[in-house]
């Protein structure tokens, strides 16, 4: 009969570890998921249908975003008209070909901060005037004077326009033909002139020369600032 009691006894003792060993397991396990950005974290307690579930959010390091220029500030690239650009405007205006036009000088110059390119030229018994603005074409200023005393460059006269211009840079040593200006044929008191000036060496030199025999009718000259 002590047998019989001490048997039925150590059965159950070992059934008791059991069951105490696997509870202590089911209370200590955990598992982890991770799903959508998040840690989800499930636990078992040890009581039957029991379970927690907990999620935390998945900490990403900041990753600096990439750029496809080279930097934030650019190069802005200058969007100005150039002079002949600024001639043909001029020209389309007046309604008239660069063919037809006999003289033309052309600069850049600020007007109360804006940049204008001035252009003067003329084309048949007109002389005209431009101001238009570098940066989009805009004409702010036209004018143009009908010269009383024009002459046509096609008239027969003794001495030829390439003879004028050659006697008068010989009075002034180192001149160019491209230090002439305004160089034209017009009538001076029903004689044929021509008239014309030379701006060389911070010097102005006016001139009219007789288109008839060549002889110099004016000649004056006076210091300039360049």
């Amino acid at each position: 009969m002590k047998k019989k009691v001490l048997s039925t006894l150590t059965t159950a003792a070992i059934l008791a570890i059991s069951i105490t060993a696997c509870g202590a397991s089911n209370s200590g396990s955990t598992g982890t998921q991770s799903t959508s950005g998040l840690v989800v974290t499930q636990s078992a307690s040890g009581n039957t249908g029991d379970s927690t579930l907990s999620a935390s959010p998945i900490i990403t390091p900041d990753v600096p975003s990439q750029s496809s220029g080279t930097g934030t500030t650019g190069t802005t690239e200058s969007t100005e008209i150039t002079e002949e650009q600024a001639k043909q405007i001029a020209f389309e205006h007046a309604q008239i070909q660069e063919s037809d036009v006999t003289y033309q000088k052309i600069k850049k110059d600020y007007d109360d901060g804006i940049s204008v390119y001035e252009i003067e030229f003329r084309a048949g018994n007109k002389e005209y005037e431009y101001d238009i603005k570098a940066d989009d074409g805009q004409i702010l200023k036209t004018d143009y004077e009908i010269d009383e005393d024009y002459v046509d460059p096609s008239t027969q006269v003794s001495v030829s326009e390439a003879d004028a211009r050659a006697a008068a840079l010989a009075r002034v040593e180192g001149a160019a033909d491209s230090d002439i200006r305004k160089m034209k044929l017009e009538k001076d008191d029903g004689r044929l002139v021509y008239e014309g000036k030379i701006i060389y060496n911070n010097t102005e030199y006016e001139f009219k020369i007789d288109a008839t025999t060549g002889d110099f009718l004016k000649w004056e000259q006076e210091s300039v600032h360049s």
